[in-house]
This record gives structure tokens, sequence and C-alpha cells, in this order.
């Protein structure tokens, strides 16, 4: 019997991080190992990798399951050699299906899975109920990241939300736009170190991708870059991702058996989390249907039972709603608070920890820096502030000075130029030190003697004394003339 694909879902705890850049460009790499690949763009709100390819799909899966078309009518052939299963809408909802439209759908699935080794699935960004759905289907989950504290913190929020759903499925990081391998190896570590620590779940590092501007000329041209341009920096990093996850495949290191998607749309794999104790017990209400007003009434209830709660469980109530908001954010695209009165209550609470606030105000000012790339403040603003922190104290302000003339010197090779007034002014207050101003005074005349028009009034006094000597020309007035 043939052996089945190896599912491979890609995921992210925000949009913007290049899930599905990442997806379509892994597809191509896997594609010239050789290996028979086919892409399910997950994503049906975006269809991004619809976009990435340039292609314009007429068919879905929902053509399919409807008995209109065999899968085979619907894939599509990618630049790069791979097939394409555009925006798989009703893969979700194959439980709610009927009888016969749910075996069309598991026997299209298992076709795909029996004639392809990878099936690849970009899925939507966040913890929506059709992100975890896939989640639990795969047999290794790519987590991507980018260097952006937001796409870290979501990310995290994203493995906690898999944690409660059970999803006991192998996770490997990659981590995008990086700079360099050291800025990839330092942001895997302190991602990883965070979630043993806190979610106490193993996560392994698939490779990285460099920041390459060759990317962004790909995706203008709806091209994959490695299709763009093999040898760019960016397409030799998936060329090696490719090649790590085809190890690890091969070797059968770290990888799940769920069953495939064929046995998720079956039933074998249900998104009915919805945990018993939130039921009633006289009546069976599915909470993924209440309308807006039955989900605020909820949400009230639970906050008056709050009010009550023993404090020791603090902890699993923090996480409950931890999830809940991580679930709002990702549906509203908003925050349920505002953020600077929470952040400061925050602060408060705590009495202004000092190492919290410098680490704050670090990454908000990295993260601008990132972003708008400039510096937050203008190099003035910047002495200004340092002055300012002097608070008074002489000798530090000096040493501050002194610290900013020794960096002047060392760029340009010489002290910076005073103006007359401030070197008068510096030998006005040296006045009260006769030492001070009798150095000054040796310092002057050496000067005075090295200078071209000493020299040359020299050799005119030398002159003076042999006669005057008119050039042609010339007149000995004007010959005094140069003199003085």
């Amino acid at each position: 019997m043939r052996k089945k694909a190896t599912i491979i879902a890609v995921t992210s705890g925000k949009g913007g991080v290049g899930k599905t850049n990442i997806s379509v460009n892994l597809a191509v790499a896997l594609s010239n190992l050789p290996r028979r690949v086919c892409l399910f763009d997950a994503d049906t709100n975006q269809a991004n990798a619809n976009i990435l390819l340039g292609l314009h799909p007429e068919l879905t899966l929902e053509h399919v399951f409807n008995g209109q078309h065999q899968v085979e009518n619907i894939l599509l052939k990618a630049p790069g050699g791979f097939s394409v299963i555009p925006a798989a809408s009703g893969i979700v909802d194959g439980e709610t299906l009927d009888e016969v439209r749910r075996k069309r759908l598991s026997d299209a699935l298992a076709t795909l899975e029996y004639t392809h080794d990878y099936l690849l699935i970009d899925t939507a960004a966040g913890v929506g109920r059709d992100v975890l759905f896939f989640l639990k289907a795969a047999a290794m989950i790519v987590v991507v990241i980018t260097p952006e504290p937001t796409s870290l913190t979501n990310s995290f929020a994203l493995l906690r939300v898999m944690l409660r759903s059970e999803i006991k499925v192998p996770v490997r990081v990659v981590v995008n736009q990086a700079a360099n391998i050291q800025e990839f190896r330092a942001l895997f570590r302190r991602f990883q170190a965070a979630v043993e620590k806190y979610l106490h779940l193993k996560v392994e590092a698939l490779g990285y991708v460099l920041n390459d501007a060759t990317v962004a000329s790909a995706v203008r041209l709806q091209r994959p870059v490695i299709y763009l341009r093999h040898d760019a920096p960016a397409s030799l990093c998936f060329y090696e991702i490719a090649k790590q996850l085809d190890r690890l495949v091969q070797s059968q290191t770290g990888i799940h058996d769920a069953g495939g998607l064929s046995k998720a749309v079956n039933g074998a794999i249900s998104t009915k989390n919805t945990p018993h104790a939130l039921q009633p017990s006289n009546a069976q209400i599915d909470l993924t249907k209440l309308d807006a007003a039955q989900v605020a009434s909820l949400l009230t209830h639970a906050a008056k039972a709050l009010e009550t709660t023993a404090k020791s469980e603090q902890k699993n109530i923090a996480s409950a709603l931890e999830e809940l908001i991580d679930v709002f954010i990702t549906r509203f695209e908003d925050l349920p608070f505002q953020l600077n009165r929470t952040l400061y209550q925050y602060l408060e609470l705590n009495d202004y920890p000092k190492e919290t606030l410098r680490n704050l105000v670090q990454t908000l000012e990295t993260l601008y820096v990132r972003r708008e790339q400039r510096p937050l403040h203008d190099i003035e603003s910047n002495i200004a502030l340092i002055m300012s922190e002097s608070h008074g104290d002489k000798q530090r302000m000096s040493l501050l000075v002194q610290q900013v003339i020794n960096a002047f010197s060392r760029q340009f090779d010489h002290s910076p130029l005073l103006s007359m007034a401030q070197i008068k002014a510096a030998i006005i207050q040296a006045q009260g030190d006769k030492g001070a101003l009798e150095e000054l005074k040796t310092v002057i005349e050496t000067l005075m003697a090295s200078t071209p028009e000493s020299s040359q009034r020299e050799g005119h006094e030398k002159a003076s004394t042999m006669g005057p000597v008119e050039a042609p020309g010339t007149t000995s007035e004007h010959h005094a003339t140069r003199t003085l």
C-alpha cells in the first residue's frame, strides 16, 4: 500500500509575518528535491497563496463535495511544479455535511493524500476554529515568527490555545526576516525559553529566512522568490529548510500520525472542545452559535461569578481570560480595553518596577526604529536628555562633555573647533589661575612663532638690514604693506 502524504500545517499567531510566502517557497523547494507537493490555501478570507502565485481559480473543494467536479479538476499547477488547492473552504464544516457530501469530500482528500508526498496547509493567522482544525490534522506544525515583539506574543498565545485544545502535534519554528544567523539564534532561544518555562511545551527550530529585498520584488511580480532568483539569500534559506524538513520526515523524527484530513472530515477529529462546565445541565446549548446579546449576557454572568471566586483559582482564571482576549483580538482586530489605562494600572499595582519600565521603554524604542527606519530622538534631543539626567552634577556633566569631545576627535582626527567667543570665555574663566594663564601664554607664543606669517615677517626684518630691494614693477611702500 502506498504511503500517505505527510501533512505540514504552516501557521502564525498574527498576520503580516510572511507565513504564506514561506508556505509557497517551501512548496517550491520541496518540489525541487524532488517531492510531490500539494499546497492547501486554507485561509478562505485572504487567499494569499493564489495572489502570490498569480493564480485565478474558478473551482474550489465546494464543487467537489457538491458532486460538480472531481478533485483532479480543481487542482492548479503553480510556478515551481507543485499543485494548489485554492481556498479550501468547506473542510472545517465536514462534520456538518450530509453523508453523501462528506463521503465525496473524504474520498477527494484521500486521493490527494495517496498521490502526493506532502500536503502543505497554509492556515489563516490567529486561533480561529478553522485554524485549530487543520493543526489537529497535521503531522507537524510550523510556526512562523519574526523579530517583532507582537509576533512573539501572538505566537505564544497560539501555542497556549493549542494546549488548551489538546493539540499534541510536534511544533517547529521558522524565524522569518532575520538580519543574520546570530539574530535567528538569539530570537529563537528567547521564544523557546518562554514557551518551555510558562507552557511546559517543547519546540524546536526548523530554520530561518534572511531579510532579503528580493522577496519583496518577487511578491510584486507574483512569483516565488526561488522561481525568480534561485541564488538569492532568502532562496538559499528555503532550500535549507526544505532539506531539514524532508530529513525529519524520512527519519520519522518528531512526526505525529493524526490520520490525515480525510479522517478528520469523517469526524475522528472534533473541534468542538467546549468545556462541559460551561454547558447548562438542563439544556443542550451550542455555545458556538450564540448571538451577540447572548454572548454579552454570558460574559456579564461570568464577571459576577468572578467577584466571589477564591483567590487560589487566579491562575486558572487568568489563563482562560488570556485565551478569551486572544480570540477577541483575532476576531475583531482590536483590543477589548484601553491599552494605556491598563498599562498604567499594571505599573501602579506593582509600584512602577524599575526593570519592567526599562525593558518596556527599550522594547518600544527598538520596535519604533525597526518600523520607521529612523531613531526615536534626534541627536540634539538625546544629548539634552542625557545632560538633564545629570541633575546639577557638575563633575558628571563635565565627564559627559569630555566623552563627546573624545568621540568627535576619534572620528574626525581633531578636537571640535571653538569659536573666538568660546576661547575668550575660557581665558576669562581661567583668570584666577596664574599657572593656567602662563600655560596659555606659552601655547599662544609657540603658535605665533610657528605660523607662516611669523616666518615671513622675520625674513623681511632680515632683508631690511641690507637696505631696500625693489623688484621690477614694485615700490618700497608695497613691500612695507605686505610686511605689516
